[in-house]
Order: structure tokens, then sequence, then C-alpha cells
């Protein structure tokens, strides 16, 4: 058994219904693991299917809904694993996830994940399985990640992350210079983006071991099957894959000597500024001190 301590954040918003089925199996897991669930202004009976779970879970309860990020945030914060994986309530995962995605885990490598199955939440069908010709279970370049990454999503919700890496770009804003935003989305890019920017290497799992759910009630669902809301959902993962590019630059071009040399102008502007206002205010004083009175 891995020994490195992984913890389960399920984020959750008035799902009371598909919750249980999500905390289930992430106690069901095969590798023991800490299971965190944050509920943010929740209405209908989330506490009591929480509770019944009794001390198998940790329950974080705020009356208020400050929004998706602080929520994550919540959990994270709360979470005494190094490695964590987010499972939104409305997905699940199977049993032996945890254990075959953490084997893969190494002071290289920045995240792990698996493929996954999207099942109809009425029927039960499975659509489609994403990430099906990434390739065989291993450990990948990062560059390789990137580049299904760049064009697509790989959701949190199939992946093992540090924790350390996860605050260091969770936003509970929006993306810094983002002039779009929707519901949330781009953060979720970012994070497993810059994980795999900030280490060389990415495992992958060739086996659909996180199972997410197709319904009406799903962000992704809602927005693909309107135009309005598909525009505006892309244009929130392209605000992220902006703000990872610049990133990119400073990290690879060392674009970073160029914002210390315009700090240095800066402060030598402000310098200047000052002085001269103080000049200016002397001789005003001055002149207002001749004057005859």
């Amino acid at each position: 058994m891995n020994p490195f301590l992984v913890s389960i954040i399920i984020p959750t918003f008035n799902r009371s219904a598909m919750l249980r089925r999500c905390i289930e199996s992430a106690i069901a897991q095969t590798q023991s693991c800490e299971v965190i669930v944050v509920d943010h202004g929740s209405i209908d009976d989330t506490p009591s299917v929480a509770r019944s779970f009794g001390n198998r879970i940790r329950y974080i309860r705020r009356d208020e809904d400050y929004g998706v990020h602080f929520c994550w945030l919540d959990g994270v914060l709360a979470a005494k694993g190094e490695f964590i994986h987010i499972n939104f309530d409305d997905d699940y995962i199977e049993p032996k996830y945890v254990e075959k995605c953490i084997a893969l885990m190494s002071p290289e490598v920045g995240l792990v994940f698996s493929k996954v199955a999207l099942k109809d939440e009425v029927s039960g069908i499975t659509h489609a399985v994403l990430f099906d010709n990434f390739g065989p279970t291993g450990v990948y370049s990062s560059s390789v990640y990137m580049e299904k990454q760049i064009n697509g999503l790989v959701s949190p919700g199939a992946t093992i992350l540090r924790k350390k890496d996860i605050l260091d770009v969770l936003f509970i804003g929006k993306v810094p210079f983002a002039r779009y935003e929707y519901r949330g989305v781009g953060p979720d890019w970012l994070m497993t983006s810059v994980a795999a920017m900030n280490h060389p290497k990415i495992g992958f799992v060739a086996e659909p071991l996180a199972v997410f759910s197709s319904h009406q009630g799903s962000i992704t669902t809602s927005a693909l099957q309107d135009k309005d809301k598909k525009r505006a959902f892309r244009r929130a993962y392209r605000e992220s894959a902006r703000y990872y590019a610049l990133l990119w630059l400073v990290k690879n071009l060392r674009i970073d000597f160029l914002a210390d040399l315009t700090l240095i102008i800066m402060k030598i502007k402000a310098g200047l500024f000052s002085r001269l206002r103080r000049r200016i205010r002397r001789i005003y004083i001055k002149k207002s001190n001749d004057e005859p009175s």
C-alpha cells in the first residue's frame, strides 16, 4: 500500500440525492483516504446526508455560499493529506481509483489522472470514455499532457494533485487579467496545467476509474446544449489558457528580468514625482510667505 495520504475533497451544493453515491465511492477506496465534504449554503437535506456517515468523513458546513472556488479552498486548507483529489458531488470514483493513481506518483510527477467514463444519469449508459487514446498506463512527459490539455480539459475530477500546487494557483476570484468568466469555469484548467508546468512528468492510468455524470443540472452539460452558454464556457477556459501562456513565458523566457527592470523604472519614476511634488510645494509655500499681508 502506498504510504502517501490522499484527501478526497467533495464540494457540494444542493445535490443531496447524488451526494450519497459520491461519498460512498470515496469511503470505498481500497487505499485509506481522508474524506472531506464541504457544503456551502445548501438548503436541501445535504446536512443530514453528510452527517449520516458519522466519523467516516469530515463535514464542513457554511450557511453562506461564497462561490465554488472558495468551497474548494475551504476543503483543501482543511485537508491533512499531501495529495488531493477534488471529487464533484455529481460524480464518483471506482474503488481502486486512488490506489492505482497514487502508485504512479513520485517527486518528478506533478499529477496523475485516469480515463473517465461519461455516463447518463438517468439511463446509466456510458456515452463515451474520455482520454481513451492517451496511451497505456504509465508516466509521461508533462509536454505530452499539455498537448491534450491545451485543446481541452483534464478535469480535477479525474486527477490527483499535490496540496501545495493547488494552493499556489487556486484563485477564489477570477483568473488574473481575465476579461470573461462563466460560473467558476477556468481555474480548474489552470490548476492542473500549472502543476504540469512545475513538474517534468505526469502519470496516467488507462482505466476509466472516474465516472462523470451527464445530467441537466451539470454546468458542462448545460453549457454544451446552449449556444450562448457554450460561447461563454469556452471564453472562460481561453482566459485561463492565456494566463497559463503568460506564466510559461515568464518561466521559460525569463521575462521576470523585464519585470525587475520595470519595477526599477517604476521606483525611479515614483521617486522623481515625489521630489517634484515636494519642490513645487516648497515654492508655493515660499511664494505665499513672501506676499505682503
